[in-house]
């Protein structure tokens, strides 16, 4: 599948070449020094000329590929040979004149001269100021709102003898992080707290983090003061799974405003007034457009969209279709799972 994929898109190239000699690409007499040459309703010929000039007009990140590794042009000659081939063939079939052929080729071609007007007409008169980025920033500073968040060590564990025997623990003296290392080394860490590097933490999050189903959790980590821990263990059920918490609050990284000067927001903010200015230039653009071609629309004339009879709609919901909405919501939500780094059924 590599290969026929890299076979066409130098096809590309031999296409362009075969519409100006309207043939396979590579005729006989073609000028260069030659590196290849096959039969094929006449002879042709490959010249390193042209495989220089494709291997160029490839991708960078693909160059280096054919330029620097050993046997590369070797490789990239055989390509072009075959690839040339493929298309001798394809004319012998008449699959040039095929229509769904041609449409494809008209549609791109479109496309093209759509892309080229377009970058006359608005990308390149696009010009964007440092006082265009700080009155968006200005407009929009609550979005550049890093919430308070807190970090935790915590032990979570879906036994719950061993929670209470590990909660006793610590209730008699026994750090929580010693506790952590010990845990993880048995492999009973799970969920918040299974930190492979750190066992225990839970590095910095936000209230927003962990899903309705164990905002208890994530509601009494905020509460705590730094130092503190939860007096009682903290029992969550999540799929059918019981997971045990306990937990000591580390730090707290307070709300905090950001700033243009971060790189983050910087990009962020040029993105978005780039693709704002960009949809201006195009409506005032087209709206001349409109205004120089009298434009009239008739709307009248387009006979409204047949309504849907019951049995075109589809099916009605099954019985065991009865997974209530807000679930779904958190399904379907990739910033809302139940842990921002551990397995989905775990807390």
């Amino acid at each position: 599948m590599k290969l026929l994929g890299i076979i066409s898109f130098i096809l590309i190239g031999a296409v362009a070449v075969s519409i100006s000699l309207n043939g396979c690409g590579g005729k006989a007499g073609a000028e260069g020094t030659v590196i290849a040459e096959f039969e094929w309703n006449g002879k042709h010929h490959i010249t390193l000329e042209e495989m220089l000039q494709e291997i160029s007009e490839l991708p960078t990140y693909k160059q280096p590929q054919y330029q620097e590794a050993e046997g590369g042009y070797e490789e990239y000659m055989n390509l072009m040979a075959e690839s040339r081939l493929i298309l001798c063939l394809a004319k012998d079939r008449e699959l040039d004149e095929d229509p769904g052929v041609l449409k494809k080729v008209q549609d791109y071609y479109h496309e093209l001269l759509v892309d080229k007007i377009t970058n006359i007409e608005v990308d390149q008169k696009l010009k964007l100021t440092e006082e265009d980025y700080q009155l968006y920033y200005e407009e929009n500073k609550g979005d550049y709102v890093v919430q308070e968040q807190v970090r935790l060590t915590c032990i979570t564990l879906t036994n719950e003898e061993r929670a209470k025997e590990t909660f006793q623990r610590i209730k008699d003296g026994e750090d929580i992080a010693a506790l952590a290392v010990e845990l993880a080394a048995n492999g009973e860490l799970v969920g918040p707290g299974s930190n492979n590097e750190i066992p225990g933490d839970t590095d910095f999050f936000d209230n927003t983090v962990y899903s309705r189903r164990a905002k208890l959790f994530s509601d009494m980590a905020f509460e705590l003061e730094v130092g503190q821990m939860n007096e009682e263990i903290v029992h969550i059920e999540l799929d059918g799974e019981n997971y045990y918490l306990m937990f000591r609050k580390e730090e707290v990284q307070p709300e905090r405003q950001q700033t243009l000067d971060e790189s983050s927001v910087r990009r962020n903010v040029e993105r978005h007034v780039e693709n704002q200015k960009r949809e201006e230039l195009m409506t005032d653009w087209l709206i001349r457009l409109h205004e120089q071609a009298k434009v009239q629309t008739f709307s009248d004339r387009i006979p409204d969209a047949p309504e849907e009879t019951e049995e075109e709609g589809g099916s009605e919901p099954s019985d065991d279709d009865d997974t209530p909405a807000e679930v779904e919501e958190e399904n379907d939500s990739s910033d809302d799972g139940d842990t921002p780094t551990e397995p989905e059924t775990e807390p």
